[in-house]
């Protein structure tokens, strides 16, 4: 039997490489032949490599597989290589809402990366509206003109009791954790207009939203 080093490949193909001659370099023995790879480049592989198919290219398919250029990752879309970080290979990205971003490529790849952080954001407001009624920082139960009354409230309205000390109706409303004063008054018939007036200027569009 012809030893492996004496196999004549010239013009013999293997993958994308083609055999074009022996270097008469030797690795342990096998020869070392220089190639040409179908994207164009010249390379040298052992004889070994090519008949056993571990070697069928010059290395661009193992470049073009790992190349993300202009591929799309849920709303990001890999702009460019911009190295390696704890031997991670880090691509900047162009999200779909403009912002950009550098994310790891196995990240991307694994699918646990899609977006900037905005597709994140969203679901979780999304999520807090559907659970809670939570808009802008307002709890819409909380708002409700058909919540229930406080046990405590002796005046039968939300927002209005009576200060001894001065005599008075005191109207108030609390609004994303402010309270805020609406007046006082003589008559508990003023306060209370003055506190469904606040209702419909602090709460009035939550309200609307939330039906």
């Amino acid at each position: 039997m012809t030893p492996p080093n004496k196999l004549n490949l010239t013009g013999q193909r293997f993958g994308k490489l083609i055999a074009i001659k022996d270097t008469g370099k030797r690795y342990r023995g096998l020869a070392i032949w220089q190639c040409k790879c179908d994207c164009g480049n010249t390379c040298e592989v052992t004889s070994n490599h090519l008949r056993t198919g571990h070697t069928t290219s010059c290395g661009c398919r193992l470049r073009n597989r790992n190349d993300l250029t202009d591929q799309r990752f849920g709303r990001l879309v890999a702009q460019e290589y911009v190295g390696r970080v704890n031997n991670n290979t880090m691509w900047k990205c162009i999200c779909d809402c403009g912002n950009e971003v550098v994310v790891n490529a196995h990240s991307l790849k694994d699918g646990k990366t899609r977006s900037c952080g905005c597709l994140n954001t969203e679901v979780r407001s999304s999520t807090a509206k559907d659970r809670f009624g939570f808009v802008d920082g307002t709890t819409l139960s909380g708002i409700s003109s058909s919540r229930k009354i406080n046990k405590n409230n002796s005046t039968g309205v939300r927002g209005v009791s009576f200060d001894k000390k001065r005599n008075k109706w005191v109207a108030q409303i609390t609004f994303q954790r402010k309270n805020h004063c609406l007046g006082r008054f003589d008559k508990k018939e003023d306060a209370i207009k003055a506190r469904l007036e606040g209702e419909e200027r602090f709460f009035g569009k939550y309200r609307k939203d939330g039906k």
